[in-house]
């Protein structure tokens, strides 16, 4: 065959080898969905729903716009995944977040070869499958003791990323492998990665602000939902969600890594803090700290909740210093209804409290919020010890205010008394992108 036959042959086959075999066939493999004109492009929620059952999908927020699988039931690209999530633009598939290892999921620790093998296998499967040959991406950690990279695979109308990251072995410090991920989005020729400049219009984002006349609810509505699930990621996944909303392509794998979150821990006022500080000067955020959780203030809170416990025939509070004191062990021994006067003894706090909710919520900017839930009973079950969560509203006609989890469908918007709320609080933050005006 003429070699200028055969050539322009293999440049029809490579543009269209990937989006031809796209069928609504059950045993195609799942990354025939992810072709430039595939049919999952345009479902909407109600055809999304009748093309994934039995793969694990479900809905993150009642307003159906992101889907998650974890883990997902079928491999995408040969290898299995933790978590898979779909996320939602004007009513259809907008980007596909495919993570193959994070070592939040990670039952045990992977080897640098098994990490290095699994990167190898996925870039070489991409390669055959999209018929295009990987860039360079950008690298986005500026941290000394972490290596990360991406590769980009560009088809004429979608991007898949993948974006692998591991912390090398250091003074003693073994290997730690961080996560590998792939990122399939529509794209645009000369679109700018959101990473690269986040611009804010505070009139924009004043649009999403709702006032509700009704019920006298005032709160920021399109806040993206992330489900940390059964991990420790309260402050990755809540720094998500803040970023996400301020236009951050980001996911709570990445963030955790910045942060150096742990899977079973990171939630103590301090720790939290610490994370949100390197999450916003890796992405050019400033932290803003409001309220602040102080050793010597909680001494002053324990001393007055002592003097009320003896009026009302509570049990005390005793500090032994001659050990290790478990803040845990504390929290459980108050009653919470004499903690909670004693902590409105001081009106003035109370009073500042409130004034930065109406603030931040008034400029459309939601609040990183550090709590001990389990004192009070909500809406929703919540276990008890340190959490991080958002203040995304309030209502001065019920005195509540409105809050937000990062666990999946049910826990976008929630309230509770503006007093309970300001008892269990520990600390609160605000994760601000320059240019913001409050």
């Amino acid at each position: 065959m003429n070699h200028r036959i055969t050539a322009f042959l293999r440049f029809l086959t490579a543009g269209l080898f990937f989006s031809t075999l796209l069928c609504a066939d059950e045993s195609a493999p799942l990354e025939y969905w992810l072709a430039d004109n595939a049919p999952f492009w345009s479902w909407d929620s109600n055809t999304f729903e009748q093309n994934v059952g039995g793969l694990g999908f479900r809905w993150m927020d009642e307003n159906k716009t992101a889907a998650r699988a974890a883990p997902l039931s079928k491999p995408f690209f040969g290898q299995d995944a933790y978590e898979t999530v779909i996320r939602f633009a004007d009513g259809i598939p907008d980007n596909v977040m495919i993570s193959y290892y994070n070592r939040g999921d990670a039952t045990r620790p992977m080897s640098e070869d098994d990490f290095q093998a699994m990167v190898r296998t996925l870039m070489t499967k991409l390669t055959e499958t999209l018929r295009v040959q990987p860039r360079p991406g950008s690298q986005k950690s500026n941290r000394s003791d972490v290596r990360d990279d991406s590769r980009i695979w560009q088809r004429p109308k979608i991007q898949f990323e993948l974006s692998y990251s591991y912390s090398p072995p250091s003074g003693g410090r073994p290997f730690i492998s961080e996560y590998v991920r792939l990122t399939v989005r529509k794209f645009s020729a000369g679109e700018v990665p959101a990473f690269a400049n986040t611009t804010v219009n505070p009139y924009e984002i004043k649009t999403n602000i709702t006032r509700d006349p009704a019920s006298g609810d005032v709160w920021i509505e399109n806040i993206p939902m992330v489900d940390q699930g059964p991990k420790g990621y309260c402050a990755a996944a809540t720094s998500e969600r803040i970023l996400r909303f301020f236009g951050q392509e980001v996911d709570q794998h990445q963030i955790a890594q910045i942060a150096n979150t742990t899977s079973g821990g990171g939630t103590s006022s301090a720790e939290l803090k610490k994370a949100l500080h390197a999450v916003g000067r890796q992405y050019d955020f400033n932290l803003s700290t409001h309220i602040e959780w102080d050793w010597g203030d909680f001494q002053k809170t324990i001393e007055r909740y002592n003097r009320n416990a003896r009026k009302n025939g509570s049990a005390v509070v005793h500090l032994d210093r001659s050990q290790v004191i478990n803040l845990s062990d504390i929290y459980v021994t108050f009653d919470p209804e004499t903690y909670k006067a004693t902590k409105l003894s001081r009106r003035s706090d109370y009073n500042k409290f409130q004034e930065k909710v109406k603030k931040y919520v008034n400029a459309g900017c939601p609040l990183a919020w550090s709590v001990r839930v389990g004192m009070f009973p909500e809406s929703t079950p919540t276990g008890t010890g340190g959490h991080l969560r958002m203040i995304i509203g309030y209502n001065t006609q019920k005195d509540e205010i409105i809050y937000s989890d990062t666990w999946g469908r049910g826990h976008e918007k929630k309230s509770m008394s503006t007093e309970n709320a300001f008892t269990i609080t520990n600390s609160l933050f605000s994760l601000e992108p320059k240019g913001l005006r409050l």
